[in-house]
């Protein structure tokens, strides 16, 4: 696409954040549409792994990122009693100058994009929705929620999981659907220095993940026959979930915050056929391939997708053929890693005597440590 181009991306959470910078590398006008605020960042913390790291280089953003976060370099794996299990690096994919992962929370992380979309340039408008799209072989007509009419070269769908660009374009197709697991999460002072992970049984696993020098989050993940977030006294039912545990998820169980700063998400999965995109729209992240948090990688996939999208509408002047050319490094790999995640899933569920949670994360391991 020529620099004179101009692009709506739709959503400003991380993938959408993410294309903004991208694009605007490329010299190419942006615009971001936000249904919320900027600083209604919904969520705990996020994190990002090896090839997050080294995209969110190339956007220019990660030592930025490294000094609000904390670094560190794999898993420590325990029973529901705290007993080792062992350990595993995580891959170093952004060079050796970085760590294997990051983990940031999700206000610090938000804030640093949306600085970096306005420094590079692109215009935000918060708290504003897509009402109508309408597109010829030219452009798109965009009718927005407060009346404005803009013409663009080029959208991009990053709204999330329950993407309205999506259900334009494509209508059911790539509808969420549940995983059948469920995730809590909650922040403490933070007290490990890798990603802890422990096999509650019963096909639940917890988890201890850094954040900053001060915080750490909680995850349990939850077995549960509805998407729907259970009713009551949140931090009642966490206590409940968490008393098989022993060790250090036992003693958090004793200093949960109050219910209002628990969170209870169901994991979602979207599989949008191959192709994301319809003549000049194009879905991506959690639009397209929303994925369970079992790898780790939902938020960095969709951190790829920004950047090979910048890549390849500056590499070409055609929309159509840029967007085939991104579809080709990107369908392979997000799918795989969604299949993988949900495998995870499914094996904590079922407790499958088969399972080799290890093996299929070295697996993604050795894909994700590959360029992009």
């Amino acid at each position: 696409m020529r620099a004179s181009g101009k692009v709506l991306v739709v959503g400003g959470g991380i993938a959408g954040s993410s294309a903004a910078i991208a694009l605007r590398q490329q010299g190419i006008a942006v615009d971001v549409v936000e249904k919320y605020l900027p600083d209604a960042v919904l969520g705990i913390g996020i994190n990002l792994q090896g090839n997050a790291l080294r995209a969110l280089a190339g956007l220019g953003v990660l030592d930025e990122i490294a000094r609000a976060g904390f670094s560190y370099d794999g898993f420590a794996f325990f029973d529901s009693q705290g007993e080792s299990r062992g350990t595993m690096p995580g891959p170093r994919a952004a060079g050796p100058d970085y760590p294997a992962m990051m983990g940031i929370t999700r206000p610090d992380y938000s804030r640093i994009l949306n600085r970096a979309v306005t420094a590079h340039g692109a215009r935000i408008f918060p708290q504003t929705t897509v009402d109508a799209l309408e597109q010829d072989a030219n452009g798109v007509d965009v009718k927005f929620s407060d009346g404005r009419r803009e013409r663009y070269d080029a959208v991009v769908g990053a709204d999330g999981i329950h993407s309205t660009t999506r259900s334009m374009i494509f209508g059911a197709l790539g509808a969420p659907r549940y995983s059948g697991q469920a995730v809590w999460r909650a922040n403490f002072p933070r007290s490990v220095d890798l990603l802890h992970s422990y096999d509650g049984g019963g096909g639940d696993r917890a988890g201890l993940a850094p954040l900053s020098d001060a915080l750490m989050y909680m995850y349990v993940t939850d077995k549960s026959d509805t998407p729907e977030p259970p009713q009551g006294d949140l931090r009642e039912k966490l206590r409940e979930k968490l008393a098989p545990y022993g060790g250090l998820i036992g003693q958090l169980r004793e200093q949960l915050p109050p219910s209002e700063q628990i969170v209870w998400k169901p994991f979602l999965l979207v599989d949008l056929p191959n192709p994301w995109h319809n003549g000049r729209v194009i879905i991506i992240g959690d639009a397209a391939h929303a994925t369970t948090a079992h790898l780790g990688q939902g938020g960095a996939m969709a951190i790829e997708d920004a950047v090979v999208l910048g890549e390849e509408l500056g590499n070409h002047d055609d929309v159509s053929d840029a967007f085939d050319a991104f579809m080709t490094r990107r369908f392979e790999r997000t799918h795989k890693i969604q299949k993988w995640s949900e495998q995870l899933c499914r094996w904590e569920i079922t407790r499958s005597e088969d399972a080799d949670q290890q093996g299929v994360i070295a697996q993604a391991f050795e894909l994700v440590r590959q360029p992009i």
